[in-house]
């Protein structure tokens, strides 16, 4: 019989992307919240699992940590993200996949500083420095927040980046099969990260289409999922023989994704990952 308990928060951020956290907090933030197994997933990037193995040798660190990655990819007419956890065998294959779309990242956002400047607003450089980070529109947004009256990073967002065409600068993303079929041709177990994109529910022949290409889970729990498209999720994921996956998506404090364990997925979806991932 599997164990229904839900303490596996499989979908956060640390500074090594947008988060606010350090790797190091994050995990104490974890298991504060009684979060027994942890995923970090910054966008594109391996880097935080390499700070949990050093961070692993001097600290006891009590849950369970599962390497991941989130990955933007696009089909159709959808940005969709792809959630990859692997085995540190293949952090290296990991990292050739990543990289590229890192720098792909870098270079909008050195863009959008530019842009910025002509609207009087002066992003310091050293901002943009560390070669390791993934920079996303979050990363300035909360400079912004950070220097400003507004509420909350999301209204940053919707101030300069929602309503200013021009800086919203459309990224080439890779197409999304082609990251699913990369991942798993490695060992990785491959999910679809807060498909709000099914609330149109024409929608759901991507996730069948998906489905077919490889992907081995959904995420179900998560802020953007309300309780109605989640029951159309898990009915799609039983009848298909997919993970149920869940996590906070955890940003930082000064956002709207602030509570991490509060959208857990069950322990046995994260026990499945850890033994799946193990045989590569």
């Amino acid at each position: 019989m599997e164990n229904n308990t839900k303490n596996a928060d499989l979908h956060t951020h640390s500074l090594i992307s947008d988060g606010q956290l350090s790797v190091g907090l994050l995990i104490k933030e974890a298991q504060k919240n009684n979060v027994k197994y942890l995923s970090i997933t910054d966008h594109e990037n391996t880097y935080q699992t390499k700070e949990y193995q050093n961070l692993s040798k001097y600290y006891n660190i009590e849950l369970k940590f599962i390497p991941g990655i989130e990955i933007s990819t696009k089909y159709m007419d959808e940005e969709i993200h792809i959630l990859g956890y692997y085995n540190l065998n293949t952090i290296n294959e990991i990292e050739n996949i990543a990289k590229p779309i890192r720098e792909i990242k870098k270079s909008r956002i050195m863009k959008i500083i530019e842009i910025l400047k002509e609207l009087d607003i002066f992003i310091p450089n050293y901002l943009t420095k560390n070669i390791k980070k993934t920079y996303n529109r979050v990363n300035i947004a909360r400079f912004i927040y950070s220097n400003s009256n507004f509420e909350n990073i999301e209204k940053v967002f919707k101030t300069y980046f929602d309503n200013n065409s021009k800086l919203k600068l459309e990224i080439e993303y890779p197409q999304t099969e082609e990251i699913i079929t990369k991942l798993n041709s490695i060992g990785c177990f491959t999910g679809i990260a807060h498909p709000s994109f099914l609330k149109d529910k024409d929608k759901f022949e991507y996730l069948k289409y998906f489905t077919k290409v490889g992907i081995k889970g959904v995420e179900v729990f998560h802020p953007l999922i309300d309780k109605n498209l989640s029951t159309k999720i898990i009915e799609f994921c039983q009848e298909n023989n997919l993970t149920i996956l869940g996590g906070s998506d955890f940003h930082g404090y000064d956002t709207k994704r602030k509570e991490i364990g509060k959208y857990n997925t069950f322990s046995h979806s994260a026990e499945y990952i850890i033994n799946y991932i193990k045989k590569v």
